[in-house]
This record gives C-alpha cells, sequence and structure tokens, in this order.
C-alpha cells in the first residue's frame, strides 16, 4: 500500500512540476526548453518557430 502511495505521489509531483514549468516558459519567453522525467516516461516542453510552447511526452526505453 505505501509503495501505491509514494508512486502517486510522485506522478502528482512530476504533473505540478510540468505545469509550473510551463508558468515559468509563459513568464520568461527567452526559456526555449524544459524537461521531466517520471519513471519511463519524459515530457518536454519546447517553443516552436512561432515561439508557441508545445508538449510532447515519449516512453522511455
Amino acid at each position: 500500500m505505501k509503495k501505491r502511495i509514494k508512486k502517486k505521489k510522485a506522478y502528482k509531483k512530476y504533473i505540478q512540476d510540468i505545469f509550473t514549468g510551463y508558468e515559468d516558459m509563459l513568464e520568461n519567453p527567452e526559456l526555449s526548453e524544459k524537461k521531466f522525467v517520471y519513471l519511463k516516461e519524459e515530457t518536454i516542453l519546447k517553443r516552436d518557430e512561432n515561439n508557441q510552447i508545445r508538449f510532447r511526452t515519449i516512453d522511455i526505453d
């Protein structure tokens, strides 16, 4: 049970970090990329050529 709760808390923190990173990128247009990793998943926030923020999540093998 404790393992499941720890995993759930870690995932919540991962999601919160992504949204905090998104807010940071909105406030600071000079940031071009941020990466977040959780277990076998990586989320990348990156600006495109129009300076819009894009999310990309990939599985890490």
